[in-house]
């Protein structure tokens, strides 16, 4: 049987798989991974700013970059209210796996955290599978 933070640090996988992608305006379409077109959601967009938000609240060694400003900055109306809806969301996770509100032990917490740290770098990070360029190491 899996712990509570196992289930956590699973959930927080899955989630920062399917909103971690790239956004795209309506005017100018970005595209979600080398060689794909398909432009996001204003939901899939505002998923990958409340990861970045997150990963730089629980992971030390990451800073946000100019991109995740500019994310935001391409929706608006209704579109805007999705996006700030699902970051909230998404952040709200990353802010229980800070305060190990699902962990059994201080060592579970630990490794959610950096399960979480390392998937959001892979995502997220310069050379992201998902966006690229929306977090980056500290040097």
């Amino acid at each position: 049987m899996r712990s509570p933070i196992a289930k956590s640090a699973a959930a927080l996988y899955l989630g920062t798989a399917v909103f971690a992608t790239v956004v795209a305006s309506p005017w100018h379409p970005v595209s979600t991974a080398p060689g794909e077109s398909e432009p996001l959601t204003a939901k899939d967009a505002g998923a990958h700013y409340g990861e970045a938000a997150g990963a730089v609240l629980v992971c030390s060694g990451l800073r946000i970059t100019p991109a995740v400003a500019e994310l935001r900055a391409r929706y608006q109306g209704a579109d805007l209210a999705e996006f700030d809806a699902q970051a909230a969301k998404i952040l709200g996770a990353w802010r229980d796996t800070l305060t190990c509100q699902h962990a059994d032990s201080p060592s579970d917490c630990k490794l959610s955290q950096q399960l979480s740290c390392r998937q959001a770098l892979q995502d997220i990070g310069p050379s992201g599978t998902k966006v690229r360029g929306l977090v980056e190491p500290i040097e």
